[in-house]
């Protein structure tokens, strides 16, 4: 398994203590956790198989590729697709028995066909949008597309869901909007509501409704700003990360004051310097700045980022005793007493998902 571009390093014990912190918010709730966007680049299969053993038997992704592959990787519970779907996927969706959302006349009438002639009773969730402006049947015309689900007999409707705005204001309307919804139709006493995710878990706890959807702060991570977040409920889930990010030094040079480093006009150094080559690079999903924005641990000592190219990213080490080719540097998580958060890296990102999201799937993902 070639490390050059970085790697990956999981927790199993942090994800098994963060998936203990949901329960303790979120009970009686179930669980259904969300893996899209490869588990928000942590890795899906390895993710959804930690908690699988851990008895979490329902998971979301965004597309029906994506429960196939969850399907491939041996997660046997059930597997909720998010988005949109077509004619093409029929096969995929019968054969690996995949729980679809519907949230529109024509996915519904287009699923109940494909159920006809697969022989098949599909399970889907339907999606109302409560004020997110998203995919969703608006909420005016929900409950009458509710019961028109829940009378067609080749579907098996197993639950109602929305997804929160992640205003706080806007939240309590959405939940109100969704609970009066709940309240109107008796006839869906038995299908599962969800409305919140991390950030609902974190912020609103009136709703988990059913069934909870945390993604992001499985890994250990916040969704949102602090300020945005009940500090409460969150020292409460005591969030451990899952993910340490690393690379390798590729080598260790002196540069001269008066020369440069890295591509451009770049102001020529005042003294000389040890600089340190990293193996990885924004097409390798990192996306530290140069300067004294962003730094990595080498050795647990913060050594600022100088330049930045594809696959290179270079570093000062000049107050480092001894680095040399080969070994280690830290770009997320910790190195004994020093560490790298999160929000420092995703700064440069535009935020914590992107950032977790652009790591490439090809980079190995180690668990421990």
């Amino acid at each position: 398994m070639k490390e050059y571009g970085g790697w990956l390093e999981l927790s199993r014990s942090a994800l098994q203590h963060n998936l203990a912190g949901v329960r303790r918010l979120a009970g009686p709730a179930q669980i259904m956790a969300v893996v899209k966007a490869n588990a928000y680049g942590a890795g899906a299969a390895g993710m959804a198989r930690v908690l699988q053993d851990e008895g979490v038997t329902r998971f979301a992704v965004a597309t029906v590729d994506e429960g196939v592959a969850l399907r491939a990787a041996g997660i046997s519970g059930d597997i909720l697709c998010l988005t949109y779907f077509d004619r093409s996927d029929a096969e995929a969706i019968c054969r690996h028995d995949l729980t679809l959302s519907v949230f529109s006349e024509s996915s519904l009438s287009m699923l109940a066909e494909i159920a006809s002639q697969a022989g098949k009773r599909p399970r889907v969730w339907i999606k109302v949008d409560t004020g997110l402006g998203r995919l969703g049947v608006p909420i005016h015309e929900a409950g009458a597309f509710i019961d028109g689900a829940l009378r067609e007999k080749s579907l098996d409707v197993a639950g109602v869901y929305s997804t929160l705005t992640e205003n706080r204001e806007q939240d309590r309307r959405q939940l109100a909007r969704l609970l009066a919804l709940r309240k109107g139709l008796p006839d869906a006493s038995n299908v599962l509501w969800s409305l919140a995710s991390s950030h609902g878990i974190l912020t609103l706890p009136e709703s988990g409704l059913d069934v909870v959807r945390p993604g992001v702060m499985l890994l250990g991570f916040p969704p949102s700003e602090p300020q945005r977040m009940d500090a409460d409920r969150v020292a409460e889930a005591d969030l451990r990360s899952v993910v340490t990010w690393n690379t390798r030094i590729a080598g260790v040079k002196t540069v001269s004051a008066g020369e440069q480093v890295g591509y451009g006009d770049q102001a020529p150094l005042t003294e000389n310097i040890r600089v340190a080559s990293m193996m990885i690079g924004w097409a390798d999903g990192y996306r530290g700045t140069p300067g004294a924005e962003s730094c990595v641990l080498i050795s647990a000592h913060r050594c600022p980022v100088i330049a930045l190219s594809a696959n290179s990213t270079l570093v000062d080490v000049t107050g480092v005793a001894s680095v040399i080719a080969g070994d280690t540097a830290v770009l997320l998580g910790r190195r004994n007493n020093a560490i790298i958060g999160v929000e420092e890296l995703a700064r440069a990102a535009g935020g914590v998902y992107r950032l977790l999201s652009g790591i490439p799937p090809q980079v190995p993902r180690i668990w421990s």
